[in-house]
């Protein structure tokens, strides 16, 4: 039969389908220091948006890879998260239980602001995984990016989060449930990373431009972001996987 050919559609998909489940595997397993979960995710994206592209020589080598290759800016990152996601659940616990009471205007300054910072950390890692730019540079241009793109980026970030949230509420299959949503969520993500990525590039550029470190060239980059229509230096990362 046509369908178990190993080039027929039932099985590109399938074999996707086993290496996107394997990619949400080795990066929950890389995560487990909580320190090194930003490089986790930034590799996961590297390499599902090589997957798109039909780039990737095999799964395992091109994570790990990427996970080499942006390992020290992804702890640094992945830091700095760390310690603003401790200060406002510590802001969130003394609004709804601390003696200032549920302040409405507290609540939604806290509301925007917790709003901001997750999407933030929903697109600085795909970001650092295909672009270079300096630390400060990928915090104001993943902002940039996750304000341009709104509606979709809270999508995103839905279908990230959504898979945690059901596997605990069906906890008896909940290994499985979460494995099947996180594949299609990486894989839709990675689409519209892939998408919105290129399209900055060609409108820029026309081509792909290699290697911008410059605190100039950061800001040439998050202004791109803003008006896809000036002319300005950043570039994409080079892929080639050693």
């Amino acid at each position: 039969m046509n369908f178990f050919r190993y080039d027929s559609g039932l099985m590109e998909t399938i074999s996707r389908m086993a290496d996107l489940a394997w990619l949400n595997i080795l990066c929950v397993i890389c995560s487990i220091p909580i320190i090194t979960s930003g490089a986790a995710i930034s590799a996961k994206y590297y390499t599902a948006m090589k997957l798109e592209r039909g780039e990737a020589p095999g799964v395992t080598r091109a994570f790990f890879h990427s996970f080499k290759e942006n390992f020290v800016q992804d702890i640094m990152i992945t830091a700095v998260l760390i310690f603003i996601y401790a200060f406002f659940i510590v802001d969130w616990y003394l609004v709804i239980k601390g003696p200032v009471g549920m302040n409405p205007v507290l609540i939604g300054m806290l509301g925007i602001f917790s709003a901001m910072i997750s999407v933030v950390t929903f697109c600085i890692f795909p970001l650092v995984s295909r672009f270079e730019m300096k630390n400060f540079a990928a915090f104001r241009n993943s902002l940039v990016f996750g304000v341009v793109h709104l509606p979709r980026v809270l999508l995103g970030i839905f279908m990230a989060v959504i898979p945690y949230i059901i596997s605990i509420w069906y906890f008896k299959w909940g290994w499985l449930i979460w494995l099947f949503i996180s594949c299609v969520a990486l894989y839709y993500n990675s689409r519209y990373f892939i998408k919105k990525f290129d399209e900055l590039e060609e409108k820029t550029f026309g081509t792909v431009k290699k290697k911008v470190d410059t605190e100039e060239d950061d800001l040439n980059f998050t202004m791109n972001f803003e008006e896809y229509d000036k002319t300005h230096n950043y570039t994409e990362k080079d892929e080639t996987t050693e």
